[in-house]
């Protein structure tokens, strides 16, 4: 029989640096973004958001390349080729699928692993872990929904044939888009969080997020074009919603059938709103 002894057992204090709750939120909201990218996982989880980002950047470097290489005669025309209000609707899809991709792993693996009393047994609350998840959604929704039209701006500022000039007639533009790609950004993280707090499963998690968002959206595309002034059907595409709110930020002329940009922003409002109840509802008391 072996015999085993335990020589010189103590404990230390903690006297190093404390630096609070709020970098403590700032570090899971940082760590779990960078997770949902692919960090320290393997190349097989980081492919397939970086893809996603170069496409949704691939327009606007099109784009911008063409007026590179062409003349400055033509500049003018290839800058109306991307106006800023129809860059949502072109990468849409690309938007909903990074949505997808990410928002079920900043949840999902925590429920999945049983870790969630180890974050509620340190510095942060259930109220923290939330609205660090909220924002770790948004800053790498914010990269493929802001971050491409910014650059196109600058583009276009470089290569106008009076750059000041160009700002002052476009300063709109600015705030039209940080606006527009905040409102998709915080639509896609609420609802994509919401239904990723339903479920542990990654899998369930995404195909949850993918009915939700395609299958009302062919149904009122379905019954809008198919029952007499039923247009306000196309308010339960809810994969459309923040492409519109985004595109009614800009002084473009809406299609005729669709409902008033108001009905629009009302769905956007209402679907992060119950998006962010059932976060509360999910994370409450000692739901774990």
């Amino acid at each position: 029989m072996i015999e085993g002894k335990v020589h010189d057992v103590r404990f230390h204090r903690y006297d190093g640096p404390r630096s609070g709750r709020a970098a403590a939120l700032w570090s899971m909201t940082r760590w779990s973004a960078l997770r949902a990218l692919g960090a320290r996982r393997g190349w097989k989880a980081k492919i397939i958001p970086i893809a996603l980002t170069l496409t949704a950047f691939f327009p606007a470097l099109v784009v911008l390349g063409l007026r590179a290489l062409f003349p400055s005669s033509i500049n003018d025309n290839l800058e109306s080729v991307l106006p800023y209000s129809d860059y949502a609707g072109i990468v849409g899809l690309v938007i909903l699928v990074f949505a997808v991709v990410v928002t079920p792993e900043l949840l999902c693996p925590d429920r999945r692993d049983g870790t969630l009393a180890l974050y509620f047994a340190t510095a942060i609350s259930r109220t923290d872990y939330v609205l660090g998840k909220v924002l770790a959604a948004l800053l790498p929704l914010l990269l493929v929904t802001v971050v491409p039209l910014a650059i196109l701006y600058a583009g276009n500022v470089l290569f106008a044939t009076h750059p000041l000039g160009y700002v002052q007639e476009h300063t709109h533009d600015i705030v039209r888009i940080l606006a527009a790609g905040t409102a998709m950004a915080l639509y896609f993280a609420f609802v994509g969080l919401a239904i990723a707090s339903l479920t542990g499963r990654r899998a369930f998690a995404i195909g949850g997020y993918l009915a939700f968002l395609i299958v009302p959206t062919i149904v009122g595309g379905i019954l809008s074009n198919n029952i007499e002034h039923g247009d306000n059907f196309r308010l339960i595409a809810f994969a459309a919603v923040p492409i519109h709110v985004a595109e009614s930020l800009y002084p473009v002329t809406p299609d005729v059938r669709d409902p008033s940009n108001t009905a629009w922003v009302m769905s956007w409002l209402a679907l992060i709103a119950v998006s962010a109840l059932v976060l509360v509802w999910r994370f409450r008391g000692d739901e774990s």
